[in-house]
């Protein structure tokens, strides 16, 4: 099992491969879609983050959170995408059943137990809290890692 640094600037938090590939996938899934004539950014932040997701990339997964929240723009549309997200989860199962989770096209590896929706609510708030510049820890850290707690 893989693991990545989400960072923004050298700050930010390891996650498991598996967790960020499922936060990603469900994250671009709930990104708005612009009317079609527009040349929208989150498109690519989109397009990005699908690919990501996939299951190809273990020990790195791009997130490319960085690059994404660079203009006002993308951090726009991403923040809205994990309100979005944030708002569903909460609302939703407690539990994400696996069978339904090896639907979402993530490859390489299945899921083989439900997944608990509070750690991808937290794996939100951690993304949230980077994002605002609130979380200090380097790639030395490995304190805290968001979505592993309690995991199945």
């Amino acid at each position: 099992m893989g693991t990545s640094f989400v960072a923004i600037k050298d700050k930010g938090f390891w996650m498991r491969d598996s967790v960020l590939e499922l936060w990603l996938r469900l994250l671009a899934l709930h990104i708005e879609d612009p009317p079609a004539e527009e040349e929208f950014i989150g498109r690519q932040i989109r397009d990005n983050w699908l690919l990501a997701s996939r299951g190809y990339f273990v020990g790195h997964v791009p997130d490319n959170l960085e690059e994404a929240v660079t203009t006002d723009e993308g951090r726009n549309v991403v923040v809205r995408a994990i309100n979005s997200l944030l708002d569903a989860l909460r609302k939703g199962p407690e539990r994400l059943d696996h069978r339904t989770l090896n639907l979402l096209g993530i490859k390489l590896v299945p899921w083989m137990n439900d997944f608990e929706s509070h750690l991808l609510i937290e794996v939100g708030n951690a993304f949230l809290d980077l994002i605002a510049g609130k979380i200090e820890s380097d790639a030395s850290s490995t304190e805290f890692m968001p979505g592993c707690r309690d995991s199945t």
